[in-house]
C-alpha cells in the first residue's frame, strides 16, 4: 500500500492480519520488532570486521584507523566506531555465508525463502497487532521484487509520511475528516466491489489486503505518546517534512511506525554520494566511508532512541548484498557473503563473521570459517533476538551472541 496524502484511502498495497495471539496475552513485557537497513549494492566489512583487512592494508585499513569494540569486533574507527559505547556494547558481528556473488541472486536470498517474503514472515514470527505489520521505506526490497502476502500480513509502501502521521498519530484529529466515517466508506465500497475482488484475486490483491488494513488503522485509535513534532525534532527535520525521501526521513519514518507498532521495517539506504553502494574500483573503500558518514549522525539517533525503549525490543540490522573483496588499487569486487552488523539490547557484543583474505599476499578474497550459516541461520538468529512468538528458521545457530 503506498500511504501518500492524496490516495491513502484510494490506493493500496498493506498489511492485514488477523493474529491468533496478541502480545497482552503472552508473558512478554516488551513489544518486539526488528529493522532491517539493507545498503543496496553491498557492506564493506570495513564496518563490521575490519581487522582481517589490516594485515594486508587493504580497503586502506591499518592499525590506526580500526577500533576494537571488544570480544572480537573490529570496525572502523572513523565510522562504526565513532557511535557512542552505549551503542557499540549493544553490536555484535554475524556472519551470512549465501553463497552468492552476483546482485541477482544476493537479493533474491537476502528477502526471500524460496519464494517466500521473509520480511513477511519475520512480521507473522514476531505476532503483533498493528494495521501495519511490515512497511518499508526507500526502494523496493529486492529492487521492487513481489512481496506476497503471508498468513495474513503483506507489505506496506511509505513514499510520503504526511497519511502516516495522520492515520498513526492522529495529528489531524480535530481538523481532518473522522475516522469513524472514512471506515465506514471504505467498508461500504468494499461490499459493492465484492465480486470483482472475488473474480481477480491476484490482480486485487493488494488492494483488498490493503483497504482492510486501512479500515483497521482508522477504526483503531491512534497509540498514544505517537508525536511527529517531537521525532521529526530528533532528526532535524521540519515538523513539515514528511517527503521520506533522505535516509533521515526513513528513519524517522521507521520510529514512526515503531511506535505505532509494526513489526518489520525495511529501509533501503541510497546515498547523494552514489546511486547505490556498489563501490566498484574502490580499493580505498574512500567513498563506503564518505556514504557510510552521511548516515552515521540519523543512524546515531534511531540507535540511541531506539535501544532506550523501555516498552520494545527493537532490533536493527545493517547488511547489504556481500562484502566487498579486493581492496588494492581499484579493486572492490563481490564477496560471496556478508558480515552483518546487528544492534539490539540483548545482544551480547561479539562475532561469528571475522572472516580470512586467502593465503597469497595479494589475496583480498573473503573467506567465512566453514561452518557459518546462511540465510536461513541469520533470520533464526534475529527472531531469537527479538523474541519473537514463532521461530520459522529453527533454532539460532550465533549462540554466542544472545
Amino acid at each position: 500500500m503506498h500511504i501518500t496524502r492524496r490516495n491513502a484511502l484510494l490506493t493500496a498495497a498493506g498489511a492485514l492480519m488477523r493474529p491468533s495471539r496478541s502480545w497482552a496475552n503472552t508473558e512478554a513485557t516488551e513489544k518486539p520488532a526488528v529493522v532491517l537497513i539493507f545498503l543496496d549494492g553491498g557492506y564493506n566489512a570495513i564496518f563490521s570486521a575490519a581487522d582481517a583487512y589490516v594485515a594486508k592494508n587493504l580497503f586502506s585499513c591499518t592499525a590506526s584507523n580500526v577500533r576494537d569494540v571488544g570480544n572480537g569486533v573490529v570496525v572502523d574507527a572513523g565510522t562504526i566506531g565513532s557511535l557512542p559505547d552505549s551503542v557499540l556494547q549493544k553490536m555484535c558481528t554475524v556472519g551470512v555465508a549465501h553463497r552468492a556473488s552476483g546482485h541477482d541472486f544476493a537479493l533474491k536470498y537476502a528477502w526471500y525463502d524460496g519464494v517466500k517474503s521473509v520480511p513477511l514472515m519475520m512480521a507473522d514470527a514476531l505476532g503483533g497487532t498493528a494495521p501495519f505489520r511490515c512497511v518499508h521505506f526507500g526502494r523496493g526490497p529486492a529492487r521492487g521484487g513481489v512481496h506476497n502476502a503471508y498468513n495474513g500480513v503483506a507489505m506496506t509502501a511509505i513514499p510520503d509520511l504526511g497519511a502516516a502521521i495522520t492515520l498513526t498519530s492522529g495529528a489531524a484529529a480535530a481538523t481532518g475528516p473522522r475516522r469513524d466515517l472514512m471506515a465506514r466508506a471504505l467498508k461500504a465500497s468494499l461490499a459493492i466491489s465484492h465480486d470483482r475482488f472475488q473474480n481477480n484475486p491476484k490482480s486485487l490483491a493488494k488492494t483488498w489486503e490493503g483497504t482492510h488494513s486501512l479500515i483497521a488503522s482508522l477504526e483503531n485509535r491512534p497509540r498514544a505518546g505517537v508525536d511527529w513534532a517531537e521525532i521529526s525534532s530528533a532528526y532535524g527535520l521540519p515538523v513539515t517534512e514528511t517527503s521520506a525521501f533522505s535516509f533521515a526521513s526513513h528513519l524517522a519514518g521507521a520510529e514512526l511506525m515503531l511506535r505505532a507498532d509494526s513489526d518489520v521495517i525495511c529501509v533501503t539506504s541510497e546515498s547523494v554520494l552514489k546511486e547505490n553502494w556498489d563501490t566498484h574500483g574502490e580499493g580505498s573503500a574512500q567513498l563506503d566511508r564518505a556514504m557510510m558518514r552521511e548516515l552515521l549522525p540519523s543512524l546515531k539517533t534511531f540507535l540511541e532512541r531506539t535501544l532506550a525503549m523501555t516498552n520494545r525490543n527493537v532490533v536493527t540490522v545493517l547488511y547489504g548484498d556481500f562484502a566487498r573483496i579486493g581492496g588494492k588499487g581499484s579493486a572492490s569486487e563481490h564477496a560471496n557473503g556478508t558480515s552483518a552488523t546487528v544492534f539490539g539490547k540483548y545482544l551480547k557484543p561479539g562475532t561469528t563473521g571475522r572472516f580470512t583474505t586467502g593465503n597469497q599476499p595479494g589475496d583480498g578474497f573473503y573467506n567465512l570459517p566453514a561452518m557459518t550459516p546462511g540465510y536461513q541461520g541469520f533470520w533464526a538468529f534475529l527472531t531469537a533476538a527479538a523474541k519473537a512468538l514463532k521461530h520459522p528458521w529453527g533454532p539460532n545457530p550465533h549462540l554466542a551472541l544472545l
